[in-house]
């Protein structure tokens, strides 16, 4: 490759923004949450689902939990320039040769599918929605404003979770995990056992995503599955974001890991990369996910959603 072609790589790597830049301030935060041993409670909600939020909050209310609505970052809304700075933008020297996605800055917003490797571009795993996009940048943004504001502990919630359990049984499980591996000891704590699929039915991971710029040092501690005490699985890999207890080393990992190496995969394939990170699941369900709710990261539902007359 010719000298003058590496120059300019090198200048496109330098001024291709911080991921960090694209984060959305957390505003009209409450005083407290009503959660014992929990710091803060946010629950991600795009401004195009009102109705999602309403029924979140109904059932969080009769419990007394106060969380924070995050007004949720729209990846249908994002610029190509936000996109592109967002991604990972090919050099030489990362791994390609597999397919991949890229919103060209000089394109409609459309995805463009081809084999990875043309230098300078920007790329998403293959077939990456932009409401995927949003949803990383969300949890990315309340990560930052739980960092900022120096909680040691903290629930993160998406607008489509179904309590199954009264939720302040998670009190109790953060002194019991804390009890068991040291209040040092654990990044991450799900509050249920994996996520699921339409029909309700667990949806297990024992694997990572490729990354044209990160390789795992130990990619068999993905498949870790192992029980801790009676009420706790510690894990290496899983699906779902849609309720995380993290600890601030949590906080601390997965940020700068996107920080380090650019968004490439949906975020639930991204928070289990960091190299050492401690995640955890309860051994029975308390928060869990609805298994037919709506969703907008494979396309804007909300623009097709069904209005009452």
């Amino acid at each position: 490759m010719s000298g003058w072609l590496l120059s300019f790589l090198s200048v496109f790597s330098l001024l291709q923004a911080d991921i960090t830049d694209y984060l959305e301030p957390v505003v009209n935060k409450p005083k407290s949450c009503g959660v014992e041993n929990v710091d803060f409670v946010y629950v991600i909600n795009l401004d195009t689902r009102p109705e999602k939020y309403a029924a979140t909050l109904a059932q969080l209310e009769p419990y007394g939990i106060a969380p924070c609505r995050f007004s949720a970052v729209n990846g249908w809304s994002l610029s190509l320039e936000a996109i592109n700075d967002i991604g990972v933008a090919y050099e030489p020297g990362m791994e390609g040769g597999v397919w991949a996605t890229s919103y060209p800055l000089d394109g409609d917003r459309m995805a463009q599918h081809e084999v990875i490797g043309i230098p300078g571009t920007t790329y998403f795993g293959h077939c990456m929605p932009l409401g995927a996009i949003g949803c990383i940048m969300s949890h990315l943004s309340v990560l930052q404003d739980a960092l900022d504001a120096k909680y040691e502990t903290i629930w993160v919630m998406e607008d489509d979770i179904e309590i199954l359990q009264n939720p302040h049984l998670v009190s109790a499980r953060i002194q019991e995990l804390d009890a068991l591996v040291g209040k040092d000891g654990w990044d991450v704590l799900f509050t249920d056992q994996d996520t699921k699929n339409g029909e309700g039915a667990y949806v297990p991971c024992s694997t990572y995503a490729w990354r044209p710029n990160y390789t795992p040092l130990d990619p068999f501690r993905f498949a870790w599955r192992t029980d801790i005490g009676s009420k706790f699985r510690q894990i290496g890999s899983r699906y779902g974001s849609y309720s995380m207890i993290l600890r601030r080393s949590g906080v601390k990992k997965i940020l700068n890991f996107f920080k380090c190496y650019q968004a490439f995969l949906p975020y639930d394939m991204e928070y289990t990369q960091p190299a050492n990170i401690r995640l955890f699941t309860v051994r029975e369900d308390i928060v869990s996910t609805q298994p037919r709710a709506a969703s907008d990261n494979g396309s804007p539902s909300y623009l097709w959603k069904r209005v009452a007359p």
